[in-house]
């Protein structure tokens, strides 16, 4: 892979984002972070301000990639959020929320940078999705509507893109051990009166043929396969990383 490569990574700040852009940088590509949250603490690769659910601020923040360091090659569609609610009682500024995120702010990432991969005959765009993007659970419509739409349009971006050896896939995690998951599994402990043991087999990762929750590292690592050149005629597909849950 070309030490010179550009990639984008949307919500790198923290959590899976963050072990993806490490994962780049190590292996000698140049990764700018885009985020809504620019962290005080320096971690290693710049961070533009970023709402991708608003055309006018990825618009703003791709250009001032392509001012300082080039037309990107890669792209990892990364930012996410949660709203667990019946559907009867789901507000709307919530689903607008989730959509506009997580559905909207992927198609508008790839929107600005694929004009650019078209014309370098090159790009590798990578949206970590979530094994939702493939199966339900309660109480989550506007994740899994959103994450279902992400895996649609994929499908049309890899058409579009293949000729111009644009690739376009999906990742799939189920539980993912962050901070935002361990803060979970400490609530459930405190709320069930249960071991961190038995909150993770029997809560989270009930679903899961392998109870283990899923690092971030193994994410990049596949972000990371997905953008070399082992993987050049792998698009359109949509590779879970789930202990087996939805499998």
């Amino acid at each position: 892979m070309s030490s010179n490569q550009i990639a984008i990574v949307t919500g790198a700040a923290s959590g899976i984002g963050l072990a993806i852009a490490q994962k780049l940088i190590a292996a000698k590509i140049t990764t700018i972070g885009w985020d809504l949250n620019v962290p005080e603490k320096d971690l290693g690769f710049p961070i533009i301000k970023c709402d991708v659910s608003q055309e006018s601020s990825v618009i703003e923040a791709y250009r001032q990639v392509k001012d300082k360091w080039g037309s990107a090659d890669i792209l990892v569609n990364n930012c996410g959020l949660q709203f667990m609610s019946p559907i009867e009682e789901f507000p709307i500024e919530k689903w607008n929320q989730l959509i506009g995120v997580l559905l909207t702010g992927t198609f508008l990432c790839s929107k600005v940078v694929f004009k650019d991969m078209k014309e370098k005959k090159y790009g590798r765009i990578i949206n970590i999705s979530s094994v939702h993007g493939k199966l339900a659970s309660p109480f989550k419509s506007a994740y899994v509507a959103a994450k279902h739409g992400v895996h649609g349009l994929s499908k049309v971006m890899a058409i579009e893109g293949g000729e111009f050896g644009i690739t376009v896939n999906n990742i799939c995690p189920g539980f993912v051990d962050t901070p935002l998951m361990r803060n979970q599994v400490k609530s459930q402990m405190e709320l069930n009166n249960l071991s961190e043991d038995e909150v993770l087999k029997n809560v989270f990762l009930k679903a899961q043929h392998i109870k283990k929750l899923t690092s971030p590292e193994q994410v990049a690592d596949l972000t990371y396969f997905l953008c070399s050149p082992s993987a050049s005629t792998i698009t359109s597909e949509s590779f879970s990383i789930s202990g087996g849950w939805g499998g």
